[in-house]
């Protein structure tokens, strides 16, 4: 698929424009929210992240609520 190309370091997340994780619903509930905001409500990302059927499909959105989650852990 053009555009659903994923690159993955260790702890960071990355999709090139137009992938289709940047239209998935998870994904633009937490991309414009803080840092913050994500630290004070990370039991509410972890409710999301623990509703999302492991499946192929899903694994890009995964890959970016978990990086979000791990961030958040060093940081809180």
């Amino acid at each position: 698929m053009v555009g659903d190309s994923m690159v993955g370091f260790p702890i960071n997340f990355h999709v090139n424009a137009g992938h289709s994780v940047l239209k998935h619903p998870l994904y633009l509930k937490w991309n414009i929210r803080t840092i913050e905001y994500i630290i004070d409500n990370k039991a509410t990302l972890k409710t999301d992240i623990k509703a999302v059927m492991a499946t192929n499909e899903n694994m890009p959105v995964l890959w970016y609520l978990t990086s979000l989650y791990r961030i958040v852990n060093v940081l809180a």
